[in-house]
């Protein structure tokens, strides 16, 4: 018996067990966004970030989110872009229309450490998919005096659009409607 026919028969037995099971609980997390083309270095990193890899050397989307840019203008460019090709500029990807197939039919629940949305954009019952680390299409105030968010969409595609020398206007930077901060 050779690997493979182990994997066969496992793959049999949960094709069963799904078809058999009256509830799933899908747990996902980067490797799902990763197998989908969400990566956050490489060719994808360099298309979309090269004027800040350049002027600060970074090696990747997410280290760069914590990269002590000088001025508020300068962040939220760097912010809004990784915003937007993360969250907006991705339609479904691929693994997550697949796995929808197969439990779309069940009575399913999603946890998720994913923040890109794909869920969501996969046609994932948004009332079925509790993200625990949030969402890249939220903001809430910095203190937080409140737990209200607010959708971002709108002010991220200005910022990105609006983009000059690395930076936002400032009057594009986000304050708390209730705090100022």
């Amino acid at each position: 018996m050779t690997s493979t026919d182990d994997y066969s028969k496992q793959i049999k037995r949960l094709r069963c067990e799904i078809e058999e099971t009256d509830a799933i609980v899908v747990g996902g997390g980067s490797g799902l966004s990763t197998s989908a083309g969400l990566t956050y270095s490489g060719k994808r990193f360099e298309e979309n970030f090269s004027d800040f890899i350049t002027r600060y050397d970074l090696t990747n989307m997410y280290t760069g989110g914590f990269y002590p840019y000088q001025t508020a203008e300068e962040y939220w460019a760097y912010w809004s872009r990784y915003i937007y090709v993360n969250r907006y500029d991705k339609p479904a990807g691929q693994p997550y229309l697949d796995l929808l197939k197969i439990v779309k039919n069940k009575d399913y629940f999603v946890i998720t450490t994913n923040v890109d949305h794909q869920f969501h954009i996969a046609g994932f019952d948004k009332n079925r998919i509790f993200c625990t680390q949030g969402d890249y299409g939220l903001w809430q105030c910095s203190k937080p005096c409140h737990q209200k968010t607010y959708d971002n969409e709108m002010i991220v595609r200005r910022m990105v659009s609006e983009q000059e020398d690395m930076k936002i206007p400032s009057e594009l930077i986000p304050y708390c409607p209730t705090n100022a901060r």
